[in-house]
């Protein structure tokens, strides 16, 4: 079944990563995930063929919404775009308490905070999220079942 895009929900992470506080951000219009991987081609002799192993996944997120100052979310990603310090994010493909919703969660820089000023309508923020080099991005194939099970199996083996 085809999913809506208002379906999709984006939360921020306003308490700690072991016990986490989401706030929904609500102000946001449109959210692109463009998850990619980058890859290698292998190349020889011994093949007419270009094969290709995969490469590093990048995770760039480019978000729009309203300019709302004084919005808890609005206010710590643009505190975060001058600190230069990372926040907490999950977007999933439905709302936080839905079974079987899906998605990342992960630890973002803001890299990008810009504002449009349209003749005839409302302000709107355009801003860019890139994953911050101490953080790492946890894909939650329905809501962390699959995640879940496979750090269970490694703490098994050790």
């Amino acid at each position: 079944m085809p999913f809506i895009g208002i379906k999709g929900q984006t939360y921020m992470n306003t308490g700690t990563h072991e016990a986490p506080v989401w706030n929904r951000c609500r102000f946001l219009r449109d959210v692109t995930l463009e998850i990619t991987s980058a890859e290698a081609a292998v190349k020889n002799k011994g093949s007419i063929f270009v094969k290709y192993l995969d490469g590093l996944i990048d995770v760039p997120l480019d978000i729009e919404g309203d300019w709302e100052p004084g919005n808890t979310v609005f206010n710590a990603m643009q505190e975060a775009f001058w600190s230069k310090e990372p926040l907490e994010f999950m977007f999933l493909d439905g709302g936080i308490k839905k079974v079987g919703a899906q998605g990342l969660r992960g630890g973002f820089m803001v890299t990008k905070f810009g504002r449009s000023e349209p003749l005839e309508d409302v302000m709107s923020l355009s801003a860019s999220l890139r994953l911050h080099a101490d953080h790492d991005v946890e894909p939650d194939l329905g809501c962390g079942r699959r995640r879940r099970q496979n750090r269970d199996r490694r703490r098994v083996r050790r």
